[in-house]
């Protein structure tokens, strides 16, 4: 890549390529090739048109994450989902923590941090 005229960023023709450029090249192809070696089908054919790793990826994360209006919205619902948490008439303990998993998974996985002030919260509980 290189600045042009407009100070945008293009892509450089081959045969100005350097060392570096040549580096660069062959950890992005190890990259793509670790990322579609891993895939499923259905996946690997979502993505089979990116030409780096980092289109691979992007692609990805906007298929699983969605974009960040649709990430909110999944956060909202589970927040809502864990202050709302209790446990369902005949409902067995084994269901009652994997239905927790699920949703404690699921804020974790789209960013939600559980940090001390929660902690901090129940050990205040438990000393009054």
């Amino acid at each position: 890549m290189k600045l042009n005229d407009k100070n945008e960023l293009v892509s450089k023709p081959e045969d100005e390529w350097d060392e570096d450029d040549f580096i660069k090249l062959t950890i992005d192809n190890k990259a793509l090739n670790i990322l579609l070696v891993s895939l499923d089908k259905t996946e690997y054919n979502l993505v089979r048109r990116c030409t780096s790793a980092h289109e691979v990826w992007k692609l990805l994360i906007l298929t699983h994450e969605g974009t960040e209006q649709v990430k909110n919205a999944k956060l909202a619902l589970l927040n809502r989902d864990y202050e709302l948490f209790k446990m369902q008439p005949n409902e067995s303990i084994k269901n009652l923590y994997n239905r927790l998993l699920d949703i404690t998974n699921g804020l974790l996985g789209l960013g939600k941090v559980f940090g001390q002030e929660l902690l901090g919260n129940q050990g205040a509980h438990k000393r009054s």
